[in-house]
């Protein structure tokens, strides 16, 4: 199947962590020389903590593909608390390719809380008591059918820090970005053109939302193409400055369970790699309002074909049946599991 990435169709409006994880990741990971790895202690992570939520479609049982991992990465607000930037990853060691799916921050989880976007799942988890992490992961996996290998949630600050400890990032910026915003501090005058951005400015980049003309749809396009121009340059420096430090503050404050020896593996996997075999796309979608709100739903013909080509792990096809999502059919809720939570929040 050929992929398509399919952009957001809804605007978003709140503040939101700037995709700018991803590239840190993808830089750490694609950077490394050989004599830094050696350094480092090595250590695959650990694959298929859970098989697939449902019987596979096939007969024979679900296996995992051998040297293929996946990353679940989430950008948190430094005021919601929030996850607004979600980063569902696969990476296949052996054919030296990373694929990366943005989940928009509106979408409905099958969840019976008041508020069911996906982006409340880490802070609500966290504010009942419970693992913030893992709530963030059981989410995903209700729309993938699998769990993540690896999760981790950052912050703002902490993307700001390793950018600037790695140099900035060199990118085309399309137009002149100029913004105020004193309610969330937020005052962006970027001008046009190639330029190296700091830390700072990466950040400005991702989170500025004016001059759009399709909205978030232009918005999420031109991070995905910020992600593809650091990939490019870090794969082609074939080092980073300071990585060794770089290291450091992402394993002191991320919230995550991914090892330093883990980073290391990827490293030297992601090093392998050409910057044309990283790929970013979206996850399909509808906008729609339920219970008072905008969210958007999961676009189930569109999914699945891109799930099993970019993300899954097994080599058994994953089908709606393994999947706990609520998604539009001619105009009515429906739910893969055969249940909708608390299915009269939709309607009132």
């Amino acid at each position: 199947m050929k992929r398509r990435e399919k952009l957001i169709k809804k605007s978003i409006t709140a503040l939101f962590f700037s995709a700018l994880l991803a590239s840190s990741a993808l830089s750490l990971r694609g950077a490394l020389p050989l004599a830094g790895a050696d350094a480092l202690r090595e250590e695959q992570p650990s694959a298929g903590k859970e098989p697939l939520a449902a019987a596979s479609v096939s007969q024979k049982e679900p296996a995992r593909r051998k040297t293929v991992y996946t990353l679940l990465l989430a950008g948190v607000d430094e005021v919601s608390g929030n996850t607004d930037t979600i980063l569902l990853g696969r990476i296949d060691a052996e054919a030296r390719r990373m694929d990366f799916v943005s989940i928009p921050r509106d979408t409905y989880v099958n969840l019976p809380w008041s508020v069911r976007k996906i982006n409340c799942v880490y802070a609500g988890t966290k504010a009942s008591g419970g693992d913030g992490l893992e709530g963030l992961r059981s989410a995903v996996r209700s729309l993938t059918g699998f769990d993540t290998d690896c999760c981790a949630v950052i912050d703002l600050g902490t993307v700001k820090s390793a950018i600037e400890m790695m140099g900035g990032v060199y990118f085309d910026v399309p137009f002149d970005m100029d913004y105020e915003d004193s309610a969330q501090d937020l005052h962006i005058h970027i001008p046009a053109g190639y330029q190296c951005l700091s830390g700072e400015e990466c950040v400005q980049l991702c989170r500025y939302r004016k001059d759009y003309v399709n909205g978030d749809i232009d918005r999420i396009a031109l991070q995905h193409d910020f992600l593809r121009a650091a990939a490019r340059q870090f794969i082609s420096l074939g080092s980073i400055p300071n990585l060794a430090r770089v290291v450091q503050l992402v394993s002191s404050t991320v919230d995550s369970d991914l090892t330093a020896a883990n980073v290391a593996y990827f490293l030297r996997c992601a090093l392998q790699c050409r910057a044309e075999d990283i790929s970013f796309y979206t996850m399909p979608n509808i906008p729609a309002d339920a219970g008072g709100l905008s969210y958007t739903f999961v676009d189930l013909g569109e999914w699945l074909p891109l799930l099993n080509d970019a993300l899954s792990p097994f080599d058994t096809e994953i089908g709606a049946d393994n999947l706990d999502l609520v998604y539009l059919e001619n105009g009515a809720f429906r739910s893969t599991s055969g249940a909708i939570r608390d299915e009269k929040y939709l309607y009132r």
